[in-house]
């Protein structure tokens, strides 16, 4: 192996890094090389691209008892590798014929031609496997040497007589095999920086993506209705300086918008843009460079690219976000990939928004459904109360009547699921004035609310368990002393109903923990439900039973949040 043989191979190879190096600093060229999918046009010039590093390694190749030592096959099997079928066929047939007509009569031409294009081919059929990432160093040198094998295979084949191309094959092939791998190594590597580049930028703009929704979450809770919070999200996109202008559109109409360029002038839309009805139409990302028939866009488009996505509910698209993305020369696939994320996770933070909204219907409507079982029930025990006494006392009855529509007429009128402590209390008063008619002095209640201590509970929550409490919380006297007791416990307030019964049976306290009801339990039973539904499966009531008497407790959760949700709750079905 000559030592000059092998230093004019690497200079060789150091010219095409040198170039390759050159050209993928080019917009264009960088372009074409990022474009997936790319025109026929684009390719055929990076076909042509190939096949110049096929001539150039040929006018550069190394003259050797009448063959060209060269490294030719880096252009043709790199185009194939990094470029696909077109460009690898391309630059192979390209630097092919180029090798036949350069020295026609030469001795090894025919061999030559046909392994450069058979290196073009090789390249194009294992693009699917690089593209996935399936190689490594290793495996690249492995293909350009089997490529170089398959060339020295050629001119035994080929060329005559034999005994030339024998000696021809011992002199070349070790350096071109060796050299050449080495060599393309350093080639792909050179082209490769570009997708490394192309990833880093798509993976920095997914992550500044996240970080614009996770800014922009909390206005899209009302789903597409508030559009102050919509434009609240149009600033923070425009913060992040990704694009130049924002749009936020339902099915009908423009619901939100911003810019940071004078050039786009897009409050100046007066219906939806056709890159949003064109998106919603096919539920699928339109990308728009050119205004084709529309020429309201034509002064927009000659400084920017239109990237519109969907924002779907249930697959369904319900509004569009059209982003304004300066116009660039290199590929915008960094920038259509973040626009697609943005608006998957704004789409899924409608889909949130619309379950969180079914939740509250659905949380309401039982309520509702529960609270209606207490007033049929409420006012069964206060007749049975006052059939007790109306024989007896018929004026003391006639108050007691008017108490109670008093009471049916104050819940009848409420229009919320929810009314403050100090409303309950009254409720609850109401039922203790008919209970001592009917008890008189057998029945002691003792009250302990400090006047500081309000907060909103649900309607009829406090009631059922101070009947509950009159009705079994007698003791071996006869008498029924109930006690009624809050206290703000760590920013929640603690409701205990106290009595000096024999406590509850152990199967009924089974039954409430079990959610199970009976016609004799029903009060019970639906303030532990009513509880849940409100503030959650861990919400219930706290029962004790001591040889003194029962103790029935429950908290009612964080009353800021409540007087803050109270409106939420009074949403029209």
């Amino acid at each position: 192996m000559s030592n000059s043989l092998l230093w004019d191979l690497t200079l060789n190879i150091g010219l095409l890094v040198l170039i390759a190096s050159l050209l993928t600093k080019n917009k264009i060229v960088r372009r074409m090389l990022l474009e997936k999918g790319g025109s026929f046009w684009g390719q055929a010039t990076l076909a042509i691209i190939f096949g110049f590093f096929c001539i150039l390694s040929t006018y550069t190749g190394v003259q050797l008892e009448d063959v060209i030592v060269n490294t030719r096959v880096i252009g043709a099997l790199a185009g194939g590798i990094i470029g696909g079928p077109i460009v690898g066929i391309g630059a192979g047939l390209i630097g092919g014929i180029h090798r036949y007509f350069y020295d026609i009569n030469g001795f090894t031409t025919v061999a030559c031609a046909i392994s450069t294009l058979f290196a073009g081919i090789i390249g194009a059929l294992l693009y699917p496997q690089f593209q996935r990432g399936k190689w490594d160093a290793t495996s690249l040198i492995a293909l350009t040497a089997f490529s170089e094998i398959v060339h020295m295979a050629m001119i035994l084949l080929l060329c005559r007589p034999f005994d030339m191309a024998l000696s021809v094959v011992r002199t070349i092939a070790l350096p071109m095999i060796f050299l050449n791998s080495i060599g393309m190594l350093i080639f792909i590597a050179t082209f490769k920086n570009v997708f490394i580049q192309r990833d880093q930028e798509s993976a920095s703009k997914l992550s500044l993506a996240l970080s614009i929704a996770e800014q922009c979450l909390p206005y899209l809770r009302k789903g597409l209705s508030s559009r102050e919070d919509l434009k609240s999200a149009v600033s923070i996109i425009l913060s992040s300086a990704i694009c130049s202008s924002v749009i936020i559109t339902d099915r009908q109409q423009v619901l939100a918008w911003g810019q940071t360029d004078s050039n786009v002038d897009i409050g100046g839309f007066k219906e939806l843009p056709l890159p949003a009805k064109q998106a919603m139409e096919s539920n699928q990302f339109v990308t728009l460079t050119e205004p084709k028939n529309n020429t309201s866009l034509k002064g927009v488009l000659r400084y920017h690219t239109i990237i519109a996505a969907p924002l779907t509910k249930m697959d369904q698209p319900v509004g569009c976000l059209m982003v304004f993305v300066k116009r660039r020369w290199i590929n915008l696939e960094a920038d259509i990939c973040c626009v697609k994320g943005l608006a998957t996770l704004f789409s899924t933070q409608l889909e949130l928004s619309e379950i969180d909204y079914q939740k509250r219907l659905r949380q309401k409507a039982e309520f509702s459904a529960l609270q209606s079982q207490i007033n049929p029930h409420f006012l069964y025990n206060s007749l049975n109360t006052l059939s007790c006494i109306c024989r007896e006392n018929p004026s003391q009855a006639r108050e007691l009547l008017m108490v109670m529509a008093t009471y049916f007429r104050q819940t009848l009128e409420s229009d919320g699921c929810m009314i403050s402590l100090k409303e309950e209390m009254a409720h609850v008063n109401n039922y203790l004035l008919l209970e001592k008619a009917r008890f008189e002095d057998k029945l002691e209640v003792t009250i302990d609310i400090p006047d500081y201590v309000d907060c909103l509970v649900p309607t009829l929550i406090l009631q059922p368990i101070v009947e509950n409490a009159v009705k079994y919380g007698v003791d071996s006297h006869g008498r029924r002393r109930i006690s009624i007791v809050a206290r703000e416990v760590s920013g929640s307030v603690s409701i205990i109903v106290s009595d000096c019964g024999p406590g509850f049976p152990p199967d009924v306290l089974k039954d409430l923990h079990n959610g199970a009801s009976s016609i004799n339990r029903i009060g019970l039973t639906n303030v532990q439900r009513r509880l849940k539904s409100t503030y959650g499966e861990e919400n219930n009531l706290r029962i004790t039973c001591i040889p003194e008497g029962s103790r029935v407790e429950f908290m009612i959760t964080d009353p800021a949040k409540e007087d803050a949700s109270r409106t939420d709750r009074k949403e029209p079905a």
